[in-house]
């Protein structure tokens, strides 16, 4: 055995216990993987990333680079470009498609789509929430704003509204990777149907300025209502699409 092996093995052992009996890589897949079982990488948010793994274990990074391959093709990691690596937790089976559902097409050309979560705060839910939800004026809901744009093109703004005691788990999950579909289902709430609208408006100024909307051009405001076996309303979001750059459709089954 080499003396970098030597001194792999010791700053390993000194976090979790790792011996050579088998691949390096292996006995890293397994202690991320007991990680996220453990609840330490919770669904939804990002591991260390390869450089900070690759210090903590004293290993290189192609090994652990390896590892992390290995998960993603699990399904249990999943590599997202310019964000890192998050933690994909359980998803429902039946897609909501199969109820019938607008699906958004945007004319990206196979150029890169960037989703940027521009804010994400606590506030009282106010007259407006509490109406909507069932629930007192001062609970807290979480409010999410995220900011879509190809290339260097804004293509549309999304606000999304859930009450903190539904899933308090939203704090720390990063929402722009994840669809709030993706991120109930990783929480175990069951999201049982969605009611959606799909309106031509003319946009707010400041909406407008935001997504630079050409002059001639209308907004699409898609509105999504997310509700549990009872019908309770468990999230609510509100998209503004920019009409010349994007397209609906819906689908039916």
């Amino acid at each position: 055995m080499s003396m970098d092996n030597e001194r792999n093995d010791n700053d390993i052992q000194s976090e979790e216990t790792i011996n050579y009996q088998m691949p390096i890589y292996l006995q890293l897949r397994e202690i991320i993987r007991s990680k996220i079982e453990e609840g330490e990488y919770m669904p939804g948010t990002a591991i260390p990333s390869e450089n900070k793994l690759a210090e903590t274990f004293g290993i290189n990074r192609l090994t652990v680079r390896n590892a992390v391959d290995a998960l993603a093709n699990e399904g249990i990691l999943q590599r997202v470009q310019g964000k890192g690596v998050f933690v994909v937790g359980n998803k429902y089976e039946e897609a909501l498609e199969e109820h019938g559902g607008f699906v958004g097409t945007m004319s990206n050309r196979g150029r890169h789509v960037s989703v940027k979560e521009l804010t994400k705060a606590l506030r009282p839910a106010g007259n407006k929430f509490a109406n909507y939800f069932d629930i007192e004026p001062n609970d807290l809901i979480f409010y999410v704003k995220h900011f879509t744009s190809i290339e260097d093109d804004p293509i549309s703004m999304e606000e999304i509204y859930v009450p903190k005691e539904i899933l308090p788990e939203l704090e720390v999950v990063n929402s722009s990777v994840f669809t709030l579909k993706d991120i109930f289902a990783f929480y175990g709430i069951e999201l049982y149907s969605m009611r959606q609208t799909l309106e031509v408006i003319n946009g707010m100024p400041k909406i407008r300025k935001m997504l630079n909307v050409p002059q001639e051009a209308a907004l699409f405001m898609l509105s999504s209502g997310y509700f549990d076996k009872t019908g309770q309303p468990i999230g609510f979001s509100s998209s503004f699409v920019r009409s010349d750059k994007s397209s609906f459709s819906i689908k039916t089954h």
